[in-house]
């Protein structure tokens, strides 16, 4: 398995797989010391032989120049090997494949199951791995890393480009059953743009774990630019049922080119959907994934809110599924370059919006969606919120091809007021399959204590909301007996029967690989 894993992904990030795996620098203590003449090589006299390219102490390579690091922790025969660290790891500045998987017993499929787990007992203000500058196109795969509790610390930081993440647990123990926080689980700071968290093609990464962490289980700065993550579980534990405490499930902050989810064509589905639901310890500010003044994100193919059988919703006491603010050219659900099934994301109706487009967001794109209704297209979340909240100036907003069940709350709800520009329904600035440019229709609001919902302020011309099934052939109620649309949205032509998109004659296939 580590083997396997070990080539793969050093292909996927183009570092070439030529060395033998007793050529790597073999960590074989649970110490943390740095003593030589021991006959024991530590994690940290490893990671200070692949900075210095050269053998340290009693850590060893045949390999002249040798960037990777294996584990073989004595006694080898699946137990759990705990290294307690007793201050900061050198931070790692060449390339390195870091090879966790290596120790007996680790498993990365279905989820991952460390045995080798990284801590940090005395709560220092450190964080537990650090690839610095000069360690791009680095992989690390196969630890749990916790009790990074400080505040601003992570189990794993990221500075550097094109870095590859897999088979991690970090915010748990072992196994992913119990959270055990980091401040953040990873983080990707100023200088780790093209991070590929998780599965990012057929030949990358294995799944992740990431979860309990006291603020965002995963951080993206601006210098993140162009991540990809896919294919993990955030936020839940590893049955995938059962949200763990923690502050945020992805939080993006003034990054562009952002693909959360399937990310491409080369790879199944379900190994490319992230499973995101959080408990917040925070209830005012829970959020599963958070845009924030970003550009160009994707968000497809998810479960957001929803256990891995994509019919479960996973109960959280308030927040949102999705926050999108002051963010440019947003796309949650399908873009053009997937066909419609796999770019659905399924999202349950959480205490708060499922999606909250707000704030001088703007050209944001709704697509294909299964929101309050679960993967089969059938079984209805139910709830009380809005589903799909656009407020202030979060403004030309493409809302096509969704199923939108908000169960007692309000399908889609637009808040303008005097001193904001009226939210903006009609959007046909992005290109849809074969080139085909789509506008707000093709929805299917179905189950709504209301369907569209906005104040007086609202202008009908510019909230055009036309040729969408609301659940009766007649038309949405006050005129129709369909779900409710406001006077002032201009929902006529409608259609009088459901879109094909919206999966009512759907044969599910969903769930996790």
């Amino acid at each position: 398995m580590s083997r396997i894993f070990y080539c793969l992904a050093i292909a996927a990030f183009a570092l070439g797989c030529g060395h033998s795996a007793h050529a790597s620098f073999v960590v074989n203590t649970e110490s943390d010391e740095d003593t030589d003449g021991d006959g024991l090589c530590s994690l940290r006299e490893a990671l200070t032989a692949v900075n210095a390219q050269a053998n340290y102490h009693d850590c060893v390579s045949v390999v002249p120049g040798e960037s990777s690091v294996t584990f073989a922790i004595a006694p080898n025969a699946g137990e759990l090997h705990t290294i307690a660290l007793g201050g900061e790891l050198p931070s790692i500045t060449r390339p390195i494949t870091l090879d966790g998987t290596s120790q007996a017993g680790s498993q990365c499929a279905p989820l991952p199951r460390a045995r080798v787990q990284i801590t940090n007992p005395q709560q220092l203000s450190i964080d537990g791995l650090v690839l610095a500058a000069g360690s791009d196109a680095s992989v690390v795969a196969g630890f749990a890393l916790s009790g990074f509790s400080a505040s601003l610390s992570a189990g794993l930081f990221i500075n550097s480009t094109n870095v590859g993440i897999g088979c991690l647990l970090a915010g748990t123990d072992a196994i992913g059953s119990a959270a055990l926080p980091n401040y953040y689980g990873v983080y990707i700071g100023p200088g780790g743009q093209g991070a590929r968290i998780g599965m990012a093609d057929a030949g990358g990464a294995e799944p992740n774990l990431i979860s309990g962490n006291s603020s965002a289980n995963i951080f993206v700065t601006s210098g993140g630019s162009g991540s990809v993550i896919s294919g993990n579980y955030i936020g839940v534990d590893n049955t995938g049922q059962k949200a763990l405490p923690s502050g945020y499930g992805i939080y993006v902050q003034g990054a562009t080119d952002i693909r959360i989810g399937v990310a491409t064509p080369d790879a199944p589905v379900a190994r490319q959907r992230n499973l995101v639901a959080v408990a917040s310890n925070n209830v005012n500010s829970s959020t599963d994934i958070y845009l924030d003044t970003v550009m160009d994100a994707v968000v497809a193919g998810n479960y957001i809110g929803v256990g891995a059988d994509g019919q479960t919703s996973i109960p959280i006491t308030s927040g949102n599924a999705i926050t999108i603010f002051q963010s440019s050219h947003s796309v949650v659900g399908c873009d053009g370059r997937s066909v419609w099934d796999d770019c659905r994301n399924v999202i349950a109706n959480p205490s708060g919006p499922a999606i909250l487009n707000f704030e001088g967001s703007v050209d944001t794109a709704i697509v294909s969606n299964f929101i309050g209704v679960a993967a089969d297209g059938v079984t209805a979340f139910g709830g009380t919120a809005d589903v799909i909240g656009i407020d202030l100036i979060g403004a030309d907003t493409l809302i096509a091809r969704n199923r939108i069940s908000a169960g007692n709350g309000i399908g889609v709800a637009l808040n303008p007021n005097a001193s904001n520009a009226t939210p903006l329904f009609l959007n046909q600035t992005m290109a849809g399959s074969n080139g085909a440019m789509l506008d707000s229709s093709d929805n299917c609001m179905v189950g709504n204590g209301a369907g569209v919902y906005t104040n007086s302020l609202a202008t009908p011309a510019l909230t055009s909301f036309t040729q969408n099934w609301w659940g009766a052939q007649d038309g949405p109620a006050p005129g129709g007996s369909g779900d409710f649309s406001s006077a002032n949205v201009t929902a006529s032509p409608y259609l009088s029967a459901p879109s094909p998109y919206c999966g009512f004659d759907r044969v599910f296939a969903g769930g996790f690989e």
